[in-house]
């Protein structure tokens, strides 16, 4: 009979060894085996085999995956099968126990499958000397030896967020899966990893990010983005390290970044990290693959509006490479989404114009082409342990050509416009020691933008625009960080940047004699030195005090950038929060006026030049509450913002102020709010409200009173629910808030001396209707076969269920009479988008 000291506790494992040992002693016989093949390996034993050899000799084979042989009466021999040895398992998240779906089971010899959505996986014909090795975005990797893992019974393994992922994350689902709050404020979207979000078929990066309480697009675009008052072009967006400055196609309609290849998208809405500079609104850091990739992967999809195709391939343990390359089809199939684009970016412009007079009268054709694509590339070289080398690319271009041909009277019109932005850049990471490491890296940046546009009579051109408006932008950067004990780091290092940033104007009109060239060109070399203390303990407390001194050479200024945030946990599921900044920004769009006529694209990139272009200068401090408790978030943060150097000509101030030129300054006082609920694993509810005013003053009209930004949204409410099941996906979002400020015209019939401030029933102290919709979005993902290494999508979309005609903006336009030849103000409006529908298709290898 067995030593009773296996069977004291039936719950426990007993090692294989000490069951050996005793089997030896109770039944006088004697095992042969290798320690390395029995160390490891433990088990149940059941009370009622204790006193059958063969039935405990069986039970060990079958739980152990070992081979047991009698050689004689008295000596048997234990070693490992060489038979095919199937394993399976489920994957679970060690702090929630919530199961990891598409987790990835890879063999050493790279067979690997992906777990479904019960977070299982199975592995056949696998040897015993086999590793698998688990893993998950986000996590810590275990990596597993086929003979330490049960035969029988499927295993249960728990996976731990990564150390630095753990350290830096203070929230796990802010909004959704995939969607996290770090220490320092900032919000991280895992595309990858992403529930789905109303309206969005897939995780677009920058729509995706205006789900996030504080940050909106007044004008219902991806690119339009408005952080806390601020405006897009006061944003700083990186791809891989690369400035952009043209971040979407189809005119802000789409963003143009492949969610598909994107690692995680970092947003700060106040006191970024101090490496980022040229900015006084929020940042949004776009990264692609960190690590050489273990094992290939290939997908390709398309929606209603482009195709595209990526890949990440693995070429040996160093080296990896991953591509992504999207192209419109507009060209190729008319859908009903990008029609319903169409009708949104076209309205108002010349193009709709033409539109409207082909479809009335026989004589007139039009034809307009439009195409983008976007691709880029990345390549990680692992030299060793302590040496990494990137190289990343990008390129995003996009073309309309429009012809407009009047054969009654032999005139036509022809509109060409081309928009790119391509860079370039190589990173290096060296490990120097445990404690101390450094990011080097140089990036260029090329963005062009060109516009040409004729009139034609006769086939002869007699009124002619001709624009264009280009950055060539590098910068290098040395930081290093220095951790100095389990809780503490210090960061700093070294910044210059080369901004070489030009504009030309041309006009031309034979009719009316009259030619008309403004250019500007100018050069800023700016260099920084910056540095960042990180006091940081888990979730308890979180510190960091840095700044950035800059010098910029073009105005002869030094400029000093403080920037500061603490969070601290007073009680056990309550955190407070407060931080402080000053930030200046060199770059900035200004209105230009001579592609009026075409009604697109009539914004051109500049650099200050201390005049009627100032610096410009931001002060924010905010203060906020988190609470998180079985399921339950609330975040709020109040916020107050003050911008210095804002100018007439970038403020959209172009339906009144004439050729004057205005400079003032913003005050922007605001409060936002989430409140999410997790009902359970498959099921959440959130709803965000933002308060803000941003009151505009020292421009010098309005009579020196103060007035409403343009864009300013007094209040916002967004209602989502999300709901899994199985495979299937949904999300229904409704959102409202105020319509934008408007100045209203005090008539409409004016005098050809009139049309001036004075005309106006106030400055923006009239407000559009309320905007609100209801979109929702639904997904199903599945497997085409039993070994599930191809996956697929498909979904569907829908943006403005009920149809709402929401008004976005309203500007007037000066016109003629055609019967009285008496000077009119026209209004014009900017209608949102209609119910507008979308579906994706994808397949992964």
């Amino acid at each position: 009979m067995l030593a009773t000291t296996i069977f004291a506790q039936e719950k426990e494992k007993v090692s294989l060894k000490e069951i050996l040992n005793t089997l030896e002693n109770t039944f006088n016989i004697k095992f042969s085996f290798s320690e390395e093949v029995v160390n490891s390996k433990s088990m149940f034993l059941k009370k009622n085999d204790k006193e059958l050899l063969s039935k405990l000799l069986s039970e060990i084979e079958l739980k152990t995956g070992l081979e047991i042989k009698k050689i004689s009466d008295r000596y048997y021999t234990v070693s490992e099968k060489l038979d095919k040895i199937t394993i399976c398992g489920y994957i679970y998240d060690a702090e929630t126990k919530q199961v990891l779906t598409d987790a990835t089971a890879i063999t050493n010899t790279n067979k690997g499958v992906g777990t479904n959505s019960k977070g299982y996986f199975e592995l056949k014909n696998l040897q015993a000397k086999d590793s698998i090795t688990i893993s998950f975005i986000g996590y810590t990797d275990i990596k597993k030896s086929v003979r330490d893992l049960p035969q029988g019974d499927c295993v249960k393994l728990f996976l731990q967020e990564d150390v630095n992922t753990l350290n830096e994350v203070i929230i796990s689902s802010y909004l959704t899966n995939g969607v996290v709050k770090k220490n320092d404020g900032a919000i991280t979207l895992i595309p990858r990893k992403q529930g789905v979000l109303p309206g969005l078929t897939e995780a677009d990066v920058l729509l995706s990010t205006q789900q996030l309480p504080g940050i909106q697009s007044p004008i219902e675009n991806a690119s339009g983005i408005h952080i806390r008052g601020g405006t897009p072009d006061q944003n700083l967006i990186l791809f891989d390290g690369i400035k952009l400055y043209n971040t979407s196609h189809f005119f802000g309609s789409i963003s143009a970044f492949n969610p598909y290849v994107v690692d995680n998208v970092t947003v700060y809405k106040n006191a970024s990290n101090a490496k980022y500079g040229n900015h006084i609104a929020g940042v949004i850091d776009i990264e692609t693959m960190t690590d050489v990739p273990e094992k290939m992967s290939i997908g390709a999809g398309f929606n209603f509006t482009n195709a595209d195709v990526n890949a990440t391939i693995p070429i040996g343990k160093k080296l990896g490479v991953q591509f992504s390359f999207r192209r419109s089809i507009s060209d190729l199939l008319d859908t009903p989404t990008f029609d319903k684009l169409s009708q949104k970016v076209f309205q108002n412009t010349a193009i709709a114009d033409g539109e409207t007079q082909a479809e009335e009268q026989p004589f007139i054709e039009d034809e307009n082409n439009f195409s983008f694509i976007d691709f880029n590339t990345k390549v990680i070289y692992q030299l060793n342990d302590k040496n990494k080398i990137s190289l990343q690319q990008i390129r995003i271009k996009n073309d309309l050509e429009y012809e407009l041909n009047n054969e009654a009277d032999n005139q036509s019109r022809f509109d060409f416009i081309d928009i790119q932005n391509e860079g370039y850049g190589i990173t290096w990471n060296r490990d120097w020691n445990e404690n101390l490491s450094q990011e080097t890296g140089a990036h260029y940046t090329n963005y062009k933008l060109f516009y040409d546009g004729n009139k034609k009579r006769d086939n002869i051109i007699y009124d002619s625009t001709i624009k264009n408006n280009e950055i060539k932008e590098f910068t290098f950067s040395t930081i290093f960080n220095q951790k100095l004990n389990d809780i503490s780091e210090l960061n700093f290092g070294y910044q210059f940047t080369h901004s070489d940033i030009s504009f030309s104007l041309e006009q031309e009109n034979t009719d009316f004699p009259s030619s008309t060239t403004n250019k500007d060109k100018k050069i800023n070399n700016q260099q920084t030195l910056l540095a960042e203390y990180v006091l940081s303990k888990s979730k308890k407390y979180n510190f960091n005090i840095g700044g950035r001194v800059s010098y910029m050479p073009l105005l002869k200024k030094t400029f000093l950038e403080p920037r500061v945030y603490g969070r601290v946990q007073v009680l056990p599921s309550f955190w407070l929060n407060a931080s402080g900044e000053i930030k200046q920004q060199y770059t900035s769009k200004i209105i230009e006026f001579f592609t009026s006529d075409f009604g697109l694209e009539n914004e051109l990139w500049a650099i200050s030049n201390g005049k009627d272009i100032p610096v410009l200068k931001s002060q924010q401090v905010t203060f906020g509450v988190l609470f998180e408790k079985k399921g339950w978030l609330l975040d709020t943060e109040a916020y107050y913002k003050k911008v210095d150097g804002l100018t007439s000509l970038s403020t959209g101030f172009d339906n009144t102020s004439g050729e004057s030129i205005y400079n003032g300054n913003a005050t922007i006082l605001g409060v936002d709010v989430l409140a999410k609920k997790n009902w359970n694993k498959d099921i959440s509810t959130w709803i965000s409200y933002s308060f803000g005013e941003s009151t505009l003053d020292s421009f010098g009209f309005n009579q020196g009173k103060s007035f409403k930004g343009n864009f300013n949204i007094s209040n916002s409410l967004y209602v989502a629910q999300q709901i899994g099941f199985g495979n299937f996906d949904f999300s229904l979002g409704w959102t409202f808030r105020n319509g934008l400020p408007f100045s209203e015209v005090v008539n409409s019939e004016l005098s050809e001396a009139q049309f001036e401030i004075q005309e106006l029933k106030g400055f923006n102290q009239s407000s559009l209707p309320h905007f609100h919709r209801l979109d929702a979005s639904a997904t199903y993902e599945f497997y085409w076969n039993k070994k599930r290494n191809i996956k697929s999508k498909v979904g569907v979309s829908f943006i403005n269920i009920y149809d709402r005609r929401n008004i976005l903006r309203r500007t007037y336009e000066k016109t003629k009479d055609p019967v009285t030849s008496s000077k009119l103000i026209n209004t014009v409006d900017t209608f949102s988008l209609g119910f507008t529908p979308n579906v994706v298709f994808r397949i992964q290898f």
